[in-house]
């Protein structure tokens, strides 16, 4: 049977493409035939271009000024990274092109997700139909599709509705977005694992690139957070670790950072890591696969809530710290999250051989 996954696949980001990889991974480990739909929407493709001038434009000419100065620095580790995620993309991938009428009747099905594939923040400010299945004439499913939605306006629950009724069967990613999606179907809505938890450690441990780093707290941040970046410097006194960070943009270099490191090599630090700082969703994933200490910090976004949908399953809650408070140095007991995760992880598996039979 061949299958086919759309997903932001093209994404300079670590969880997106490692997701991506995950999903087929499984997928194939099960017998199926896997290609991820290369597509490439201007949206994506703009914002992880290797040249762009808004890096560094502004109305403020100091601030462009500085921007300017700031680029001049970053470019070269710019271009680094962005040739390490196209090379894991066009080496790891099994993309199949993309065209603007694709019918997909080459595929016997064709699975939405996962990631935040229906959250118009990181589709261009709109749903993109794409991400909905298209012009699709073969069966469609979504699997963990995600969001970021915390409530639904009348037009955005009347675009779900239609949008949903040519899927054979639907999963997400969080409880919350579930419960947002049920009363506008008639059919049930399943909670499903990351596909990287689907995917576990047997399959990325293929892959990981171990670090040359011994004992280390490694810290993942989306974006700078100050606080963070204390409460990591906290726990690596205590530990007696050095702090590695791997950075989700480049920065002007500093101690410990990490850069350029490819997708790969991202599996390999967490692998490795004595302890683990995030506030990434995928960080935390990683965390638990590879059955890490770690501490995530409320950001007070809409991130919160997909990240709480994970930790709250597992019974990790209080790996989830508020902005200032003092960590516990608690060892996680990964008997009981295992378990916890296993059975999680069965659920997932049924509802795709259901799905895809």
């Amino acid at each position: 049977m061949k299958i086919g996954i759309i997903t932001f696949q093209c994404a300079h980001n670590y969880g997106a493409v490692l997701q991506a990889y995950g999903l087929k991974e499984y997928l194939r480990s099960l017998g199926y035939s896997v290609n991820i739909i290369n597509y490439r929407p201007h949206y994506k493709v703009n914002t992880y271009r290797k040249f762009n001038p808004r890096y560094w434009l502004s109305r403020n000419p100091y601030k462009c000024i500085i921007r300017l100065f700031t680029e001049i620095i970053v470019k070269p580790t710019r271009i680094k990274r962005w040739y390490a995620f196209e090379d894991f993309m066009n080496g790891y991938l099994e993309l199949y092109p993309h065209s603007k009428d694709e019918d997909y009747s080459m595929f016997h099905t064709l699975i939405l997700g996962s990631d935040q594939i229906w959250n118009p923040g990181l589709t261009g400010g709109n749903f993109d139909k794409v991400y909905f299945g298209g012009n699709a004439k073969c069966n469609i499913i979504s699997y963990a599709a995600s969001s970021r939605f915390e409530n639904l306006s009348k037009q955005q629950k009347s675009f779900f509705s239609d949008s949903l009724l040519k899927l054979k069967q639907i999963s997400v990613r969080e409880s919350s977005l579930a419960n947002l999606l049920q009363p506008l179907v008639n059919k049930e809505i399943i909670t499903v694992v990351d596909p990287t938890l689907l995917a576990g450690k047997k399959i990325f441990d293929k892959i990981a690139v171990p670090p040359k780093k011994e004992k280390y707290l490694l810290l993942y941040q989306i974006g700078q957070w100050k606080e963070l970046n204390t409460l990591a410097n906290k726990i690596a006194k205590k530990l007696d670790l050095e702090v590695i960070e791997i950075v989700s943009h480049p920065i002007i270099p500093k101690k410990g950072l990490v850069q350029t490191a490819s997708p790969c090599e991202f599996i390999g630090y967490f692998q490795n890591a004595s302890f683990i700082v995030t506030t990434s969703f995928h960080g935390s994933a990683f965390s638990i696969i590879y059955n890490k200490d770690f501490y995530c910090l409320r950001q007070n976004t809409n991130a919160d809530l997909r990240l709480l949908s994970l930790l709250n399953k597992l019974d990790l809650g209080k790996r989830f710290l508020e902005l200032g408070e003092e960590p516990k140095f608690e060892t996680i007991n990964y008997l009981e999250v295992n378990e916890k995760l296993d059975k999680e992880v069965q659920l997932s598996i049924e509802y795709l051989k259901t799905a895809l039979n």
